[in-house]
């Protein structure tokens, strides 16, 4: 079985019941290596918190180690 390589990111909404938001989770080489939670408190929030998450999730696809 391949696994996957290089990196990449998977945004979920969370649900009301953990505070509502979006979680990201950061992955390397088909492992997950980072990730966080952006809560939202109302609908406005939510599109603010999953832009958030959205922003970290591609410079986490475009950084380059050094």
């Amino acid at each position: 079985m391949d696994r996957p390589t290089g990196r990449a990111y998977e945004i979920e909404h969370r649900s009301d019941a953990l505070g509502g938001g979006w979680r990201l989770r950061l992955t390397e080489d088909g492992e997950e290596s980072g990730g966080g939670v952006f809560p939202a408190i109302d609908d406005e929030t939510d599109k603010d918190a999953y832009q958030d998450a959205l922003n970290e999730g591609e410079a986490w696809v475009l950084r380059l180690d050094t």
